[in-house]
């Protein structure tokens, strides 16, 4: 398939997984699209609350075949949640399923960074409960990345502020990737990627 006619596919399927949100008390105010080997196109949904005075969001996960859409997953609803921004929406976890790395942006334009492992059911956020008490930057300075090596992504690459919980000074920190997506505690020590990149220490 010409890049062109692969671009055009996932237009139309986050088209037409848009046409899911027609309820009065939330609206899909953004989306992201990857396409897999087999022709699925996944699609990421940034839901937003449409009640006055309700600042919160989650993301929904479609697949999108020849047959129809069908919804994969969902994240817990995240109060104060504006919008979402993505660093990465791929296939990190060598799954056959797309995660979401990127930032949840509240009311007042403050980023803290997640990643959310493509599941079926419910999609967990792993940062939070992996790496509890960390403040990891956003700003452009120290944009957060992915470790990667020839087998692909093997850990996230965040910017940790002062105070840090391991009390060394504010710089890069390294949360590996584990099975299923699941992380490592932040560590100061770069990882070499090698092996099976889902499937580290």
């Amino acid at each position: 398939m010409a890049a062109g006619e692969e671009g055009d596919v996932a237009q139309q399927a986050l088209a037409e997984v848009r046409l899911h949100y027609d309820a009065t008390d939330a609206s899909a105010t953004g989306g992201w699209t990857w396409a897999s080997g087999n022709g699925t196109v996944y699609v990421l949904i940034d839901v937003q609350s449409t009640v006055e005075d309700v600042v919160q969001g989650r993301l929904d996960l479609w697949a999108a075949t020849a047959q129809g859409t069908a919804l994969v997953g969902r994240s817990a609803t995240m109060p104060l949640t504006a919008s979402f921004e993505a660093y990465a929406f791929e296939d990190v976890t060598g799954d056959g399923l797309p995660d979401f790395f990127g930032a949840v942006v509240d009311s007042a334009e403050t980023a803290y960074a997640v990643f959310l492992p493509g599941a079926a059911g419910l999609m967990v956020e792993e940062i939070e409960s992996n790496a509890p008490g960390w403040r990891f930057s956003t700003e452009e300075a120290n944009p957060p990345d992915l470790v990667r090596g020839l087998q692909g992504a093997c850990a996230l690459k965040l910017w940790a502020d002062t105070p840090t919980p391991d009390n060394l000074p504010s710089g890069w920190r390294y949360l590996a990737l584990r099975r299923r997506g699941a992380l490592s505690p932040p560590s100061a020590s770069a990882p070499v990627c090698g092996g099976d990149a889902a499937t580290g220490p």
